[in-house]
């Protein structure tokens, strides 16, 4: 005779009010613990969802490379606000014995007009100079300065919040607190640097970044971000010649419908993007290399574009001060790429960091593969049927990416809106933008000393 089955011992033991034995009321705690460690205590907090509506402190940037030019170095502050705006104050030396240089720069970018100003003088060994520029049209319209700040690091602190939600080990991450503050440190390859950065868990700013070549640190002053209506004006000298420089790279649009009939097919428009995210702006551009482009950073996608003429369309969602941007290809340079892009993928694959699939479920790519890895803009996606190609980048996790990605619709299926109006400069103004990322109120003179962060 067999012996009776556990299950069927404990529940006669239960019947006949019998406690069981004690080998098996062990194991039952067992179990329970194991399954409460497995999906309880194991399970990480959740990630915050950055939406921080503005930010300003300091920061120090240096080269670590010795060499003919010496160590350039920069001190600085920067100031920004969800609406895109952003100023920045910076002052700059090299200690090479020759370069004797020194100077000073202020930018301010205002998202309104697209356009980016600053006055730069400097001391060298051969005299002095000064410049003013205004730079108008770069895509995409937000917080671009010629000073630094943690916005230029934002796509890298996407990486690291994707990498804690999936629990990604080829991201290594240690959670520590800093001061009062609670932080990630990350460290990971990404275009053959060795990375490392500190990023604030709460609003997802970067506070430290360092490759190996150049080590940025910002103090961030918690406690007094700017106002969200803050504006950044920087003047040029009176009787100063002023330089500007206007990018016609990408012709802004007034909707996504808009720009379906300025590239000859209607684009793709996602109604599951994360909450607080919105379409800011909507623009056309030639291919400028891409799809090829878009994966590979080399230089050599193709040696003959094969897709010239063809418009591409660009959209940037932002939340607070985070972003993201859709570019996007149609019909007919979707199946004229089929093939070149199926080789392309399998040959990447191994280079990108965290490369992996997903077969979407939903939305008009259904069934279509997802390719997902980091780049340097952030967590990124690619998806390509013979109708569609879709390249989207910045501060969404991989989660948020293909969610986003099933989400997919023709603009005028879309929640979103295809014929609804988005901003345009007014008239009189020139479209306009501007170089990296970050920078200083206006009001603040050149020679004024920047305000401390806390």
């Amino acid at each position: 005779m067999q012996p009776e089955r556990k299950s069927r011992e404990l529940r006669t033991a239960r019947v006949s009010r019998r406690p069981p034995r004690f080998a098996a009321t062990v194991m039952a705690l067992g179990i329970i613990f194991a399954v409460a460690y497995v999906f309880v205590l194991r399970t990480p907090p959740p990630v915050p969802t950055p939406e921080i509506q503005g930010m300003k402190g300091t920061y120090t940037w240096q080269a670590q490379a010795h060499g003919a030019t010496g160590v350039p170095r920069e001190t600085g502050f920067f100031s920004a606000v969800a609406s895109g705006d952003a100023g920045g104050q910076m002052t700059m030396e090299n200690t090479a014995p020759r370069a004797g240089t020194f100077g000073k720069a202020q930018s301010a970018y205002d998202v309104e007009g697209r356009s980016e100003t600053t006055v730069e003088s400097a001391s060298t060994a051969v005299g002095a100079r000064d410049a003013q520029t205004h730079n108008v049209g770069t895509w995409p319209p937000v917080w671009r300065v010629a000073t630094r700040s943690p916005l230029d690091y934002h796509g890298l602190a996407a990486i690291v919040r994707a990498a804690v939600q999936d629990g990604d080990r080829s991201i290594g991450i240690k959670p520590i607190k800093e001061s009062d503050r609670k932080v990630w440190r990350a460290a990971m390859k990404l275009d053959g640097k060795d990375v490392e950065l500190v990023v604030d868990q709460l609003t997802g700013i970067v506070v430290w970044y360092t490759d190996g070549r150049s080590t940025f640190t910002a103090t961030v002053d918690w406690s007094s971000p700017p106002p969200a209506d803050e504006t950044y004006v920087v003047k040029a000298p009176a009787g100063r010649k002023v330089t500007t420089k206007t990018d016609e790279t990408f012709s802004y649009e007034r909707s996504p419908a808009a720009a379906g009939l300025a590239a000859g097919y209607a684009p793709l428009v996602s109604d599951l993007a994360p909450d607080g995210f919105a379409l800011k702006a909507v623009a056309t551009a030639d291919t400028m290399g891409a799809p090829g482009g878009w994966l590979v950073h080399d230089g050599a996608s193709m040696p003959v574009d094969p897709l010239a003429g063809q418009r591409q369309v660009a959209q940037l969602y932002t939340r607070g001060l985070s972003w993201f941007t859709v570019q996007q290809l149609g019909p007919r340079a979707a199946g004229k790429a089929v093939a070149y892009l199926t080789d392309t993928l399998r040959s990447i694959a191994a280079d990108k960091l965290s490369f992996e699939t997903t077969t979407l479920q939903y939305g008009a790519l259904t069934g279509a593969t997802a390719c997902t890895w980091y780049e340097t803009t952030g967590p990124t996606l690619f998806v390509s049927d013979p109708r569609h190609i879709v390249y989207i980048t910045g501060a969404l996790t991989r989660q948020e990416l293909i969610s986003f990605a099933e989400g997919l619709k023709p603009g005028s299926q879309s929640s979103t809106g295809s014929n609804s109006s988005l901003s345009t400069p007014h008239s009189g103004q020139t479209q306009s933008s501007g170089r990296s990322s970050n920078a200083v109120p206006g009001s603040m003179p050149l020679s004024g000393s920047p305000t401390s962060g806390s």
